[in-house]
């Protein structure tokens, strides 16, 4: 059974990358539809002004996606074995465990990846779409691909459904020459939107409880168990909703709450390896004021 794991994790580094040029493939492929498709149809009706506008808008998301995936593929998630030995040492305490593979402490919010076969600092997912662990030095432009692909897919679909209604005449003579690409293209859009909807939704909650997706496990495990005993268990790294989400996307400010969806290419503040807690054991502010709170 070890040696079927062992052999489905090394195949996977070689299918990764035929996976991100299928997806880099597809978004291409909607690229063309909407210029050859969408484009001309907005200037017939609506002018010049109109369809640069659309234009300068597509352009903005499209470079946002590809930004987002290339930086999120090429950033290194951090990991144990980058970082010296005397400084995970001096580090250490009591709630750190060993890995034994490693031969390293390993801090808290650390796993192993059975992948990557490093202990990634403050892994969310082995992500076979970005070929590359999702961790603390690229979670961020992670969640902003997602963002991005999500208002995508649903202005793609939207501007197919407006502007390229034969799409819909299956019977129509033309069909399979101006319809059939918008059609696909249409339905694979509504697809990624939905599912966009459903994972982007879910590291969303995720940011704003200061949680990763393995960690959440964790910790629905220790919350039952403080349950049975009649205990109440605080996450010690939800810090409230506001500031999880500085956090995680490393924006301070007035203008936080803006500047987190801008592209950036600043190396993310901290070590993956001491983190916030909650101040003296107390629990997280929360409610809706605290996410407004500039």
């Amino acid at each position: 059974m070890n040696k079927l794991i062992n052999f489905f994790d090394r195949s996977v580094k070689y299918v990764e990358p035929f996976l991100v040029l299928f997806a880099i493939t597809l978004v291409l492929l909607d690229v063309y539809t909407f210029f050859k498709h969408v484009v001309p149809d907005i200037l017939h009706h609506s002018g010049r002004a109109v369809a640069g506008a659309h234009v300068v808008w597509s352009m903005w998301l499209l470079f946002n996606v590809f930004w987002n995936q290339l930086h999120c593929t090429l950033t290194s998630p951090g990991n144990t074995l980058e970082v010296q030995e005397q400084a995970l040492q001096s580090a250490m305490t009591y709630d750190w465990r060993w890995c034994r593979t490693c031969n390293r402490g390993k801090p808290p919010l650390a796993h192993h990846c059975s992948v990557c076969n490093k202990c990634v600092l403050k892994m969310d997912h082995h992500c076979v779409w970005m070929a590359n662990c999702v961790g603390f030095y690229n979670y961020r432009f992670f969640v902003l691909f997602l963002f991005y692909m999500w208002v995508g897919s649903a202005y793609s679909a939207a501007v197919l459904w407006l502007h390229v209604p034969v799409m819909l005449r299956l019977s129509d003579p033309t069909w399979e020459q101006a319809g059939f690409l918008p059609f696909f293209m249409f339905v694979l859009s509504c697809s990624i939107w939905l599912a966009m909807c459903v994972l982007l939704g879910w590291h969303v909650w995720l940011v704003l409880t200061g949680q990763g997706t393995i960690d959440y496990l964790d910790n629905a495990d220790r919350a039952a168990e403080a349950r049975a005993a009649g205990r109440r268990w605080s996450n010690p790294y939800h810090l409230g909703l506001a500031a999880n989400w500085q956090e995680t996307f490393d924006v301070r400010g007035r203008w936080w709450w803006l500047t987190w969806m801008a592209p950036s290419r600043r190396r993310k503040l901290g070590n993956g390896y001491n983190l916030k807690k909650q101040q003296h054991g107390g629990a997280p502010p929360s409610g809706l004021m605290t996410l407004l709170r500039l």
